[in-house]
């Protein structure tokens, strides 16, 4: 219950871990490898945004083969009126059999609300504005070669601050019983197995995550409601410069579930062509495919395709109304020894049966989606 009735406490905590962390890793971070990108980039729900980010990397072979300590800041100004702080690192310790995975988010969001179910019509959006603070931690202990589990925690703070243009969200968050801010506080696990060669451009090996996160009032959450994600990525090398990316993704929930911790498909790192978060409910699925291909030390091309839906359960899970893209996009390597990508993607996006979709959408950001 500690930040239940002062948010402003976890404020001063977030910050508090920000610069504990960055005092730990100083002595890492001088002799790692540093990038530093200012950042310019667009897609359909931010406008035009820009900011800066910086990127530390550096090599623990004690921990294994490709393995590297990073650690990222990053911050933007979107010319809707977003604004954003984070902070994530990844660490091995005790030769890696230790991996601590700390990062904490705190900012202004103005979103886009559909509706709830897989059917929501275009035109139906309506626009809110919200801030939030967002702490998570995982700790986890070597199980097989490549392969963590540990402690998961998940604490946010979110208040709603202005829903004048979201008659349809403030009357479900009435029926639902939301408050226009809480805190939420997620105990839980996880499970994750890295082979990537590369963090930020794979060329071979799996990414797979599992976590499972219960929040409950009576370890301080505002809400009882449990939360399970799996995400499995497979990077396949086709030659020297050529790879397949394959993602599939799968987010359940179930409880008394806030409005933005509901489940959603849509987005710059989702099904590229949907606007972001399109269409929400208690599961998603979703899978991309990707090909990427290097045709010099500075440009690439990519081409690219996924699908995916959103359902109340389970049981009610169909391809009737699926919702499917594809497209094509651009990389320019801003980091040569990590190669980190500027992207521009191009997705048309549609749907089958009675549902609908955003059709073409441009995005242009940095970093791989996925």
């Amino acid at each position: 219950m500690i930040f239940q009735k002062e948010p402003f406490r976890l404020l001063i905590f977030c910050f508090a871990m920000i610069i504990g962390l960055s005092c730990a890793l100083m002595s890492t971070l001088v002799k790692a490898e540093r990038i530093i990108i200012p950042v310019a980039f667009s897609t359909p729900d931010t406008g035009l945004a820009g900011g800066a980010a910086v990127i530390w990397a550096i090599a623990n072979p004690e921990a294994g083969e490709n393995k590297k300590d990073t650690v990222s800041v990053f911050g933007y100004l979107s010319q809707k009126g977003q604004v954003m702080l984070a902070l994530s690192s990844s660490l091995y310790r005790n030769k890696g059999d230790i991996l601590l995975e700390p990062s904490v988010a705190l900012g202004k969001s103005v979103s886009t609300s559909h509706g709830i179910g897989s059917l929501s019509r275009t035109g139906s959006e309506e626009s809110y504005e919200a801030e939030y603070i967002r702490l998570n931690f995982m700790a986890g202990w070597r199980l097989l070669k490549d392969s963590y589990l540990g402690p998961a925690i998940s604490l946010q703070y979110r208040k709603y601050t202005d829903l004048s243009e979201a008659g349809g969200l403030k009357g479900y968050l009435a029926d639902n019983n939301e408050k226009m801010q809480s805190t939420r506080l997620g105990l839980g696990f996880q499970l994750k197995r890295d082979t990537r060669d590369n963090s930020f451009y794979s060329q071979k090996g799996v990414l797979s995550e599992a976590e499972l996160l219960v929040f409950d009032r009576s370890w301080g959450s505002d809400y009882n409601f449990n939360l399970f994600s799996l995400e499995h990525r497979r990077f396949i090398s086709l030659n020297s410069r050529s790879v397949l990316a394959i993602q599939g993704k799968v987010k359940a929930v179930s409880g008394h579930v806030p409005y933005d911790q509901m489940p959603a498909i849509g987005g710059a790192q989702s099904i590229r062509g949907l606007l972001q978060d399109r269409y929400r409910d208690e599961l998603a699925l979703s899978s991309q495919v990707e090909w990427r291909r290097i045709l010099s030390d500075k440009w690439g091309v990519a081409v690219f395709s996924g699908f995916g839906d959103v359902f109340p359960s389970f049981d009610q899970v169909s391809a009737s109304e699926l919702k499917y893209a594809f497209g094509v996009g651009g990389r320019y390597a801003l980091g040569q020894e990590q190669r980190v990508n500027l992207r521009l993607d191009f997705g048309y996006s549609d749907a089958l049966g009675d549902a609908e979709a955003d059709g073409f959408n441009v995005y242009f950001q940095v970093g791989e989606a996925f």
